[in-house]
């Protein structure tokens, strides 16, 4: 994504209602150290084009990203207070990506709670392991794009059956770029057509 992408993103995310976001790149892409760096620039460039988006350094950890960072790495891409740090574990869309509740156990043993990240997307996150999870502090957070049906039936079938099972759950845009725009209020709308209410 260049910077008119970035900032053409930032609009849509605007008019869609949002005024804060998390970018959350996945971390096995990018040098953790320089994230902080590299959202604060960006932070200017939307300043610059006159774009009130406040933005936040975050990633997506993948099941086999967590235990080759140091604690000081997690810490620069948990969010939350003292005592109650989170992070972003995406459910693996691939095999070999590593298991998804060692992955969590480490993140709950480091310290950190976990949000774990588009299960409606993953062959692995089965309903059973997520009920542990959540069991065990863990939130989901559902893609907007699943809701509306931008991934397909299946995953905005599972999507809406997690959301009705009872487990806590928020709502993520998951937007990537222009072509893959910001979708928090039509899946709102889908939610609440379906009786479902948010972030419960």
């Amino acid at each position: 994504v260049d910077d008119q992408e970035a900032i053409e993103l930032a609009r849509l995310a605007v008019a869609d209602g949002t005024s804060c976001v998390v970018v959350t790149p996945h971390v096995r892409l990018v040098d953790v150290d320089a994230l902080d760096g590299l959202t604060a620039r960006l932070q200017a460039v939307l300043r610059d084009a006159g774009i009130e988006l406040e933005l936040h350094t975050g990633g997506e950890l993948a099941p086999g990203d967590v235990g080759s960072l140091d604690q000081s790495q997690l810490e620069r891409l948990a969010h939350g207070p003292p005592g109650a740090r989170w992070l972003l574990l995406e459910a693996p869309l691939f095999g070999g990506e590593g298991s998804l509740e060692a992955a969590a156990a480490e993140l709950r043993g480091r310290g950190f709670g976990v949000l774990i990240g588009h299960p409606e997307r993953s062959a692995a996150a089965a309903a059973p392991i997520l009920r542990r999870e959540v069991e065990q502090g863990a939130v989901l957070q559902l893609n907007a794009s699943s809701l509306t049906g931008g991934h397909g039936a299946q995953a905005r079938g599972k999507a809406l059956s997690l959301a009705r099972a009872g487990l806590p759950f928020v709502i993520a845009s998951d937007a990537h770029s222009p072509a893959r725009p910001p979708q928090l209020t039509a899946a709102s709308s889908v939610l609440h057509a379906a009786g479902i209410e948010e972030g419960r």
